[in-house]
């Protein structure tokens, strides 16, 4: 499974949104997920991926892809 597929069954389960609607395009403000889903997300991102998000870092993505490209460079 890819990074972004894997992102995108995180985010449909937490959040109830559309799987469908969200691409490497997507912008992260579109994606309809409040606050505290956000907050769950990251947390099941880390546990998943073995990683850690630095908040300030995430606080500069702006789309699905950047997002994607952080979980990767945090996982080589």
């Amino acid at each position: 499974m890819s990074t972004l597929e894997h992102l995108r069954e995180i985010m449909t389960r937490v959040a109830r949104c559309n799987g469908d609607e969200i691409g490497l395009a997507t912008a992260l403000k579109d994606v309809e997920a409040d606050s505290l889903h956000w907050l769950q997300i990251i947390i099941r991102v880390e546990g998943d991926f073995d990683i850690e998000i630095d908040f300030e870092r995430m606080a500069a993505l702006t789309t699905i892809g950047d997002f994607v490209s952080y979980i990767d460079s945090c996982r080589a």
